[in-house]
């Protein structure tokens, strides 16, 4: 059987249960979209746009970002409308949505600055912090897929960036395996290494690990264990991992019920 092209969500989906990755990307089960994935969603279509053009001064930037939130919820209200949420755990998701932009704008006004302190005009500051965004790379060779939300080149140094939305400003297992992928799919394409990969937790700060041989070889070994585990389309091959994920106080996995009738 052909190898299935993988992501890093895939892998960290198999490694948190074998069962519920098999419902999704082998059966294809349909999933139900959440507040937590939407609102995801709308922030980094923000910070994406937000690049497209320089802004004039800081408040300028502030304005941009908050106006840009606005527009990018208001797509989704049909959407947002249907996840069963009342008015006020909406408005609270959107509170939270602007404090995430707003801690954005310090972090890249404070480091516009100190690009300003270089002799850059305002524009020329910005744009070099203008990073690629929403970069695909494919790996044929190694079948596996991602987009890198970010990605700089400043002083010679090149850092790849993912923004997060989560509670907790730490990198995790999963965190770090996703930037190995991005890490080795960056080298693979320009033959050379990024320097950093990090995680901007949007309601903290940025983190990073620095990238190395060590860190290509976790993805290479993870690649190398979700091929050889997924080779089958035998559900018997993907057992249930039962734990707190299953269900909690205010929702389930979206396969619960068929899950727990198998």
């Amino acid at each position: 059987m052909a190898r299935r092209m993988q992501s890093p969500s895939s892998i960290n989906l198999y490694k948190q249960c074998p069962r519920r990755y098999y419902y999704q990307y082998i059966e294809k089960l349909p999933t139900q979209p959440s507040i937590h994935l939407v609102r995801g969603n709308i922030v980094h279509s923000v910070l994406e746009d937000f690049f497209k053009e320089p802004a004039s001064d800081d408040t300028a930037i502030r304005i941009r970002l908050m106006k840009l939130l606005h527009l990018h919820w208001d797509k989704k209200k049909d959407i947002l409308g249907n996840l069963g949420l009342t008015k006020e755990e909406l408005d609270n998701f959107f509170l939270d949505s602007e404090q995430m932009v707003l801690n954005f704008s310090n972090h890249f006004i404070e480091q516009l600055r100190e690009e300003m302190k270089k002799g850059k005009t305002h524009e020329e500051a910005f744009r070099t912090l203008t990073p690629l965004a929403e970069e695909e790379f494919i790996s044929e060779f190694y079948q596996v897929r991602g987009f890198i939300d970010a990605i700089e080149e400043r002083d010679g140094i090149i850092t790849i960036c993912d923004y997060k939305t989560s509670k907790k400003a730490v990198i995790t297992d999963a965190y770090k395996l996703q930037l190995a992928i991005y890490s080795l799919l960056y080298h693979e394409k320009h033959d050379k290494m990024p320097h950093k990969a990090g995680i901007f937790f949007l309601k903290d700060t940025i983190k990073h690990v620095d990238v190395n041989e060590d860190l290509l070889k976790l993805a290479k070994f993870e690649i190398e264990q979700i091929h050889a585990s997924t080779e089958t389309d035998q559900i018997s091959d993907y057992p249930k991992k039962e734990s707190g994920l299953c269900k909690w106080h205010s929702g389930q996995c979206d396969f619960y019920d068929v899950c727990m009738k198998r």
